[in-house]
């Protein structure tokens, strides 16, 4: 060994001390106030601006959003941790009203109950749809069908009737299967192609009873109903293979989604609409004024990392970069030529 050899190794091995001790103890803490200081003091002069290029951000994020990887493996892990939340025993004895205070929940409705026009706008859309009129259909055929056999006048006057009529029936049907069907067909027919007023009337109902006050009325009634429940009564609805299933619905519907160009164009204005009225800012205030000012940074970390760096394992692996990092320099020939005399 040379003896610039044997000095880069000393010098080595004092510089890694050097630097492991500024991780270790109260050199931490200082190492934290000391790099967190001179963060922010560059932070007061630079901006998002200076530091970001605009396109590159978006096309990363675009490109994140399209492609992270959300594997079998990492879908198995959130569905044993949805799993293990459902049965855990703090399920026993624990409620809504213990998760959220009435007050709260008021104040919420409150607020909600506020958007009569999406309100309406949601009702009338529902009442639209085939579906409704399909159901609606079906519901006053079924009425007219159930007075005409056992709720009219003239039944209810006259004993048996109703009883020849229902036997009469029956053997009709017997008789000619295809004309009941053929009559409901007829019926409903002609209830569909007047249902407008229906529709308006059931329209005019809902509005009514999906009133303001109406909804927090429904809304104390919904509270007083499950908010002493606890929550372990609602894995007695979902099975493991419901919640398997789900997830994989909803991966099903993020890979799709992921790939939208209105998702995209949407990331997009977002994230120029936050440079245009941020960018300009010296990110040191910015972070002030979402309330991530130093100290509270400083104090975080000072709770965290001399938790994190206890660990064995990771010291290892910091000392090891460390060591391995300071070594090629140190092992570097222009090392051995600065230590030349």
């Amino acid at each position: 060994m040379t003896e610039q050899t044997q000095l880069a190794t000393q010098l080595q091995e004092a510089h890694v001390q050097f630097v492991l001790n500024r991780l270790r103890e109260s050199g931490l803490e200082a190492t934290i106030d000391r790099e967190l200081t001179a963060l922010w003091q560059w932070g007061a002069i630079v901006s998002m601006n200076d530091v970001l290029d605009r396109e590159l951000l978006i096309t990363s994020i675009l490109r994140l959003v399209e492609t992270a990887p959300f594997n079998q493996e990492l879908r198995k892990i959130v569905v044993k941790s949805v799993i293990t939340g459902i049965k855990a025993e703090f399920n026993d004895g624990a409620t809504i009203q213990s998760l959220v205070p009435k007050a709260e929940y008021d104040k919420a409705i409150v607020h909600y109950a506020k958007f009569e026009k999406i309100r309406v706008d949601m009702i009338r859309m529902i009442l639209e749809s085939p579906i409704y009129s399909e159901l609606i259909t079906d519901v006053l055929y079924q009425g007219i069908k159930d007075y005409i056999t056992t709720e009219n006048v003239v039944m209810k006057k006259m004993p048996g009737v109703s009883k020849l009529m229902k036997a009469g029936a029956d053997r009709l049907n017997k008789a000619v299967p295809s004309l009941e069907a053929a009559a409901e067909g007829t019926i409903k027919r002609f209830i569909s192609g007047n249902l407008r007023s229906s529709v308006e009337l059931s329209e005019r109902i809902l509005n009514n009873a999906l009133s303001e006050n109406n909804i927090k009325t429904i809304a104390d009634h919904f509270w007083t109903t499950i908010s002493e429940k606890d929550f372990s009564n609602f894995k007695e609805y979902v099975t493991d293979a419901d919640i398997d299933e789900t997830i994989a619905i909803g991966d099903d519907l993020w890979t799709e989604l992921r790939q939208a160009e209105y998702l995209h164009n949407m990331i997009r204005r977002i994230v120029e609409h936050i440079l245009d009225e941020n960018g300009d800012k010296p990110l040191a205030s910015l972070a002030d004024d979402i309330g991530y000012d130093q100290a509270y940074v400083a104090a975080e970390l000072k709770q965290i990392l001399p938790g994190a760096l206890a660990r064995e394992a990771l010291w290892q692996l910091v000392e090891a970069r460390v060591r391995g990092n300071l070594e090629d320099f140190y092992q570097s020939p222009e090392c051995q030529q600065a230590l030349t005399p």
